[in-house]
This record gives C-alpha cells, sequence and structure tokens, in this order.
C-alpha cells in the first residue's frame, strides 16, 4: 500500500506540475488536477491537504535539484563559481517545466510556508554572493545579491523560450559562457558600461 500511495502521489505531482506550467497555479483547481490524474478530486486529500502543499512540495523538489547540482565545495572560488553557474543552468534545461513554475509561483504559496522557502532561498543565494565576494572582492553586499539575481534571471528565462530556441546547440555551454562573461563585470575596476561606439 506504501509504493501504490507514492505512485499516486508522484502521478498527481507530476499531472499539477504540467498543469501549473501550463495554465499557472490560480488557473489550477484541485478537481482538475485529479481529472488529468485519473483520481477524484477529494481523493487527492489523501495525499495532500490542497492544493497549496503540492506547490509547496514541487517548489521543494526544484530547489533540491538546483543543491543537488551545485553540491560540493571547491577550494578556488573561481572553480566553485564554474560549478554554480553550470550546476544551476543544467538543472534549469533538464527540469524546465519545474523550474517555470519555480521562477513563476514561489510567491504564491501562503505564508506558513514562505518563511521555510525563503530560508533555503536565502542559504543558496549567500553560498553564490560569498562566493562572487572572493573571486571579485571589493563590491558591496547588495551588488553581489543584485548580480546573483541577474545571473539566476538569465538562466531561469530558458523555462519560457520557445522550443526552437531550446534545439540550438551547446545551449548549455552558452548560457554559462554568457553567465560568466557578466559576472566578471564585477572585476571590472571601472564598472562602466561601454560607450555605444564601442558596442557596435
Amino acid at each position: 500500500m506504501t509504493t501504490a500511495r507514492n505512485d499516486r502521489a508522484e502521478t498527481i505531482l507530476r499531472t499539477a506540475l504540467a498543469l501549473f506550467h501550463e495554465r499557472g497555479f490560480a488557473g489550477v483547481g484541485v478537481d482538475l488536477i485529479g481529472e488529468r490524474a485519473g483520481v477524484s478530486g477529494p481523493a487527492i486529500y489523501r495525499y495532500f491537504s490542497g492544493k497549496d502543499e503540492i506547490l509547496m512540495t514541487l517548489l521543494d523538489e526544484a530547489i533540491d535539484g538546483v543543491l543537488m547540482s551545485v553540491g560540493g565545495s571547491y577550494p578556488d572560488p573561481h572553480e566553485e563559481l564554474e560549478h554554480l553557474i553550470r550546476g544551476h543552468a543544467r538543472r534549469a534545461i533538464e527540469d524546465r517545466e519545474l523550474m517555470s513554475v519555480w521562477t513563476k509561483e514561489r510567491n504564491s504559496i501562503p505564508k506558513k510556508y514562505r518563511a521555510r522557502l525563503n530560508s533555503r532561498i536565502a542559504r543558496y543565494i549567500d553560498r553564490w554572493v560569498n562566493c562572487l565576494s572572493e573571486c571579485y572582492p571589493g563590491n558591496s553586499d547588495e551588488v553581489y545579491v543584485a548580480a546573483v539575481h541577474a545571473t539566476h534571471g538569465l538562466i531561469d528565462s530558458t523555462s519560457f523560450w520557445p522550443s526552437k530556441s531550446l534545439k540550438v546547440s551547446g545551449l548549455e555551454d552558452m548560457l554559462c559562457g554568457m553567465a560568466w562573461s557578466s559576472l566578471r563585470w564585477l572585476g571590472d575596476t571601472s564598472n562602466v558600461f561601454p560607450a555605444r561606439d564601442v558596442l557596435a
């Protein structure tokens, strides 16, 4: 019975994930999840307290996946930064639906879940900030945090790309290269955006 329950719960989660990705959290009800998963809406409550817990479970899964992808420690901060970028990019590409729900819906969860999720996110961002401060010292914490969000925004945007763009050869390397090049700006002593004639 435990195996059957776990299988059914997994079916509910995968179904909800596809629906949240397709319609957004607000546009999906428990009855629809149950219909698509092949169970009655009320039956879902045997496994989850409601739609909020389903979303929270998926968001936990998303951050678990990212943390697993960037696990390990590196004595060289530049090597660690490369590992952070590569792991995050790989997860965004391989778990596109899950990362889209993570990007769009993490502010949709109720307050009772929010503190724990925000704490996990903060610890992940702190790891990036600490790494960036070692790679490119001399900037404020606010700048490092902004750089992390900008980098994650670049990588996570793949969740919303048209399928044709996702078929670009070497997509992961392209994302990693763009993220790495952007973060090198933190080490530029001028920190000035180049003039238009330089960009031309």
